[in-house]
């Protein structure tokens, strides 16, 4: 069985490999997008559009056919090289990946509603961008470990506990986390955590959490937000086949790419040059829209580790769907004058098209970029795009290898499920609790 699904995965591949290869075959343009001189802004210009209307049996995160209770799930999933292949990925409705270090480490923020895995991970340890991004949804937020800084407590940009008191006064009782706040280094929710030993992954890059643990948290259901939706995609704009993202490019990389496959209408992701594919199945991972989200990311108090997003407000999308790209606008704010860092959390996060009109996303799975304002930004378009700067064009990508069919993850035992012990890591010495 292991042997057959393993020649299906290997032609696949090879059929999408020939697949991009068709869709880059005419004369190309390498193009580093604009960014010079972009500044996001707290500050509103645009008319913010109201809530979409709730449409029974469909996702309102993806669009597709779906039933049953609406139970959203944030997990902090480890970007580091050595935390992959991910457990769960292919499962998520949309992913964030954003920088955590100013040496362009990142970590990502993947929401699961309309498919809940088993399990998913490596869970790490959070911080305040992403718990301002379960706010939009109001989801449950999985992380092991939270960002704290040592001596001053208070500090609402830094400290996860500081500023999810603000939000929520309840968010901890008797010194813990409780719901919907998952944290795994703590008594309250040790049991959902367990420390995956499969020969590919060791700590602190092992952590995983129960999802159906998880998901049965909830007493109700929270207010559904509902993108718009097409089944077409973008008509209009520049035919782009690839995006390359370069947050760091020194040892370990932290490069994500994508490739557009005509066949399939979708982009597949690529993490340092490999498929990005999903460590419990063996699936690669592809999205029907993938957009860069520029804003303004600094560090406080010049900390390397200490990152300050600015995810409120409105800044510059650069939106790539069914193989066409625009640049566009993201707002999250509750006013049409000042977006306020607390007052407007729990707005939605809308994208909107180079005419200011809500964009409708494509039906599928969604990927989010977070990078700073100047961030370079390299796509394969078919024509020039005005003010952006040209490159030398690359040495041919050697093909990679087809992705090898993975062992099944082991269900843990019981006895093995408790309180996996806390990590603490270098690269993160002002996380006071976790990694």
């Amino acid at each position: 069985m292991h042997r057959t699904i393993k020649w299906i995965m290997m032609a696949a591949l090879v059929l999408s490999l020939c697949v991009t290869g068709l869709a880059i075959a005419e004369e190309s343009y390498y193009l580093e997008l604009p960014a010079k001189g972009i500044t996001s802004s707290r500050k509103i210009t645009v008319d913010i559009p109201g809530e979409n209307e709730v449409v029974d049996g469909i996702n309102p995160l993806t669009g597709e056919v779906w039933s049953g209770s609406y139970r959203p799930i944030g997990v902090n999933i480890d970007q580091h090289p050595e935390a992959l292949p991910n457990w769960g990925v292919s499962s998520a409705d949309i992913i964030f990946e954003m920088p955590i270090q100013a040496d362009g480490s990142t970590r990502a923020f993947a929401l699961f509603m309309g498919d809940i895995p088993s399990y998913a991970g490596p869970v790490r340890s959070g911080r305040v961008p992403m718990a301002s991004l379960r706010e939009i949804w109001d989801s449950a937020w999985v992380f092991y470990g939270w960002q704290n800084t040592v001596v001053n407590a208070g500090l609402l940009v830094v400290d996860v506990d500081s500023w999810a008191l603000k939000m929520h006064p309840d968010a901890r009782q008797g010194g813990r986390w409780v719901f919907p706040f998952i944290e795994g280094t703590e008594r309250n929710y040790a049991n959902l955590f367990h420390r995956e030993n499969d020969g590919q992954h060791v700590a602190p890059h092992n952590v995983q959490i129960d999802m159906n643990a998880v998901a049965s948290q909830f007493t109700s259901e929270p207010v559904k937000r509902p993108f718009l939706f097409t089944d077409t995609g973008l008509e209009t704009g520049v035919d782009v086949s690839e995006i390359t993202i370069n947050y760091k490019t020194t040892k370990p990389q932290y490069v994500a790419s994508y490739k557009y496959n005509e066949m399939t209408g979708l982009y597949e992701r690529y993490r340092n040059g490999e498929a990005y594919y999903d460590a419990l199945n063996g699936m690669s991972t592809s999205y029907a829209n993938v957009i860069i989200m520029r804003t303004d990311v600094s560090w406080f108090n010049n900390n390397n580790s200490r990152p300050v997003i600015q995810t409120v407000g409105q800044g510059v999308a650069e939106i790539f769907q069914n193989g066409k790209y625009i640049r566009g606008t993201w707002v999250r704010s509750h006013s049409d004058k000042q977006a306020d860092d607390f007052d407007s959390q729990s707005a939605r996060l809308v994208f909107l098209d180079e005419n200011g009109e809500e964009l409708a996303l494509k039906v599928g799975k969604t990927f989010i970029q977070i990078v700073d304002n100047e961030q370079s930004v390299i796509v394969t378009a078919g024509e020039k795009i005005d003010g952006a700067a040209a490159q030398a064009t690359p040495k041919p990508t050697a093909t990679p290898k087809p992705t090898r069919t993975p062992k099944p993850t082991r269900t843990p035992r019981a006895a093995k499920n408790n309180n996996a012990p806390v990590m603490e890591t270098e690269e993160e010495g002002d996380v006071s609790f976790g990694g």
